[in-house]
């Protein structure tokens, strides 16, 4: 996100602004990112079990 300090950033008045073209613009970049996350995985989880497993016999392995 651009700060208001970035020379390149501009002001855009709320009677101006587009709402369902900007949440369209901010799915379709959290869509992009989250694929290119996904993408980028190397297959590791990164949830871990907060119960311990168990086996066939019911103790934990």
């Amino acid at each position: 996100m651009k700060s208001i300090l970035d020379p390149s950033f501009r002001y855009t008045s709320s009677a101006e602004t587009d709402l369902r073209k900007t949440f369209a613009r901010v799915r379709r970049d959290n869509r992009k990112q989250a694929l290119t996350t996904r993408a980028g995985a190397d297959g590791a989880s990164k949830v871990a079990s907060i119960f311990p497993r168990r086996n066939v016999s019911g103790h934990v392995a």
